[in-house]
């Protein structure tokens, strides 16, 4: 921190004392010129101007501390930190996360897109990209990607079953769950892995075959939400409808229970459409 320094003025000697009031009005005038608002926030000003020219860091412990927060808060605070920090990797992955968790698909997509063309062999914003574009219904432009990072990393579990995922949504379930498989050789049990599997079996038409994947995902610790809303699914599919409402129940309102129930009794006449049926999770 800069100081200014102060002079004082002394008297020479009782020869110069004709003088000495014009130096004293000149003493005077520069002692006020130091000391006038103006210059006095000079060194205001210029520590201010110092501290806007240092570049901004990353608040870590904010970070760390958002998680406790519910999405929408999640998703403000990202976005806010993406605004400040355009070439943070973190900001733009986490940005993206919560956009797609909060159920803005697109806008989480265009994020990771975007992050990608700065961070272009980033393996995790990938995998952000490609579950974006899932859950946006637009698995082709997933796949490619996806299958990218599968091929350079023979361990990563997470990407197998996002690629599951969009060879679901393209009607492709051999492959999806030849996707799985790989997945659960890497993680055994995983429970969203055995959700997604569940599902892919939805999708296809077969209720029966869904329901004992679901039932060991959600026989795992830590299973997902999604694993007991897609078996009440399988259950209801299969007609059992009472023990489908039992479950839905468990996480859902009345009103939305007897909604979804009436959808379901209306596909049990037509098969076509059960690939619409299911929720692949994005865990």
């Amino acid at each position: 921190m800069s100081r200014i320094a102060l002079s004082l003025l002394a008297a020479s000697s009782l020869a110069a004392c004709a003088t000495t009031g014009q130096h004293a009005n000149a003493a005077g005038g520069n002692t006020l010129a130091q000391n006038s608002p103006d210059n006095a926030a000079q060194p205001q000003q210029q520590r201010a101007a110092a501290r806007a020219a240092q570049p901004r860091t990353p608040d870590r412990r904010a970070r760390e501390q958002i998680t406790r927060q519910d999405m929408l808060t999640q998703m403000a605070f990202w976005a806010g930190e993406y605004d400040t920090f355009p070439n943070d990797l973190e900001a733009a992955q986490r940005f993206a996360d919560t956009l797609r968790k909060a159920g803005r698909a697109d806008r989480a997509a265009s994020v990771a897109q975007e992050a990608l063309q700065r961070f272009p062999q980033d393996r995790a914003l990938t995998l952000t990209y490609g579950l974006a574009q899932i859950a946006a219904r637009n698995p082709q432009e997933a796949l490619r990607p996806l299958a990218l990072v599968a091929s350079l990393d023979a361990h990563d579990w997470r990407v197998r079953s996002a690629l599951g995922a969009a060879l679901d949504q393209l009607g492709r379930f051999t492959e999806a769950r030849q996707a799985y498989n790989e997945a659960l050789a890497i993680q055994p049990n995983d429970p969203g892995v055995l959700t997604n599997m569940g599902v892919s079996h939805l999708m296809e038409g077969d209720p029966a075959a869904a329901e004992p994947i679901l039932r060991q995902a959600m026989a795992q610790p830590n299973a997902p939400a999604e694993a007991r809303q897609n078996l009440a699914v399988a259950i209801a599919l299969q007609g059992r409808f009472d023990e489908a409402q039992q479950l839905e129940r468990i996480d859902l309102p009345p009103a939305t229970v007897a909604a979804n129930m009436q959808y379901l009794r209306g596909l049990l006449s037509d098969p076509h459409r059960w690939g619409d049926v299911g929720r692949h999770t994005g865990r």
